[in-house]
């Protein structure tokens, strides 16, 4: 029966194995290192493992490491990232735009008089109700018929005065200070009401 001696590099203790595979298993599970010594039974001086004529051939191959197989089940999603994102910022600028396309009044156009139509409150004042937004510091104050609103309360009190008078327009009177949302909140408002025209006046 064949002896092989294998030892950590210039350990003076050996382990006494029965065969060159048992050496390469060891290998194999990293029980040794490819530079531990081996001496089998034709030799007459160790060596490392992976100088060694008989396992020379074969420790490439068991070191070399497992080929990784591609996942051929994988779906890349960052194109379809990609496409989300350019559609979601085409979404936000289409709505800012068709809000604040629906703030301005525009006049129509007459070609018998240059500039557009001016409008006396007086004679619409039983047709239109006025919303007003001012900014008193940093707090936004809205009002209806020059009754304070809170804007979480202000499409009820829109539709309780349209009810109540049959006015059916509206003149939105705000400051150039007024952030944008709070005019947003009030157009939308007016839009859940069904108000069939606004008249804008924006102070600058």
């Amino acid at each position: 029966m064949s002896v092989w001696l294998v030892r950590p590099e210039g350990s003076p203790h050996a382990l006494r194995l029965y065969s060159a595979e048992e050496v390469l298993n060891g290998l194999r599970e990293g029980h040794w290192l490819p530079s531990d010594e081996v001496k089998g039974p034709a030799d007459n001086d160790w060596r490392s493992i992976d100088t060694h004529p008989q396992f020379a051939d074969r420790i490439e191959e068991i070191l070399a490491p497992p080929r990784l197989q591609e996942d051929e089940t994988h779906l890349d999603m960052n194109p379809l990232i990609d496409v989300c994102l350019v559609l979601l910022i085409f979404f936000i600028l289409t709505i800012t735009y068709a809000s604040l396309e629906r703030a301005i009044d525009v006049p129509s156009l007459n070609p018998e008089k240059k500039g557009p139509t001016q409008i006396e409150y007086k004679d619409i004042k039983d047709q239109v109700f006025v919303v007003r937004a001012r900014m008193n510091g940093n707090q936004p104050i809205v009002k209806i018929e020059d009754k304070e609103v809170s804007l979480a309360e202000l499409g009820k009190e829109m539709k309780r005065i349209m009810d109540n008078t049959g006015r059916r327009e509206m003149i939105l009177d705000v400051d150039k200070a007024v952030p944008w949302g709070v005019i947003a909140t009030i157009l939308d408002a007016a839009k859940g009401n069904g108000v069939r025209n606004i008249l804008n006046n924006r102070r600058g």
